[in-house]
């Protein structure tokens, strides 16, 4: 009996430390990186280094980028005026323009919307 309970004790003691060298050769990661959904603009300065030759280059891309952010702006603002200007001939109670009127400018704002849009993607 006693003989049975050694056995015993000696195969738990030999799985742990088989176990335990498992755990010692592959070891759990301390850390996990998840990439950042979010997507930005590529840093001008990674792109193109510190390279004084590419100051020039980097200065067209800033403007460039700057330029397309003031034309979304521009554009998304003439959206509101437009939505703005065709609620309030829609609104109950008033006399309306003709519909064709309304046709028109409903046409401009899907137009300045598909181009906000395309403009975005570039950014």
């Amino acid at each position: 009996m006693r003989a049975a309970g050694f056995g015993l004790y000696s195969f738990l003691l030999c799985a742990m430390a088989v176990c335990a060298s498992a755990v010692a050769q592959n070891p759990p990661a301390s850390h996990v990186i998840i990439p950042n959904p979010t997507p930005r603009p590529p840093d001008v300065k990674q792109e193109l280094g510190t390279n004084p030759n590419d100051q020039k280059k980097r200065q067209t891309l800033i403007l460039q980028s700057q330029i397309r952010a003031r034309e979304v702006w521009l554009e998304s603002n003439q959206i509101l005026l437009l939505a703005q200007q065709l609620q309030e001939e829609i609104r109950p109670g008033k006399k309306s323009a003709s519909m064709s009127a309304n046709a028109v400018k409903v046409g401009q704002i899907e137009k300045l919307a598909q181009s906000v849009q395309e403009k975005m993607k570039v950014q």
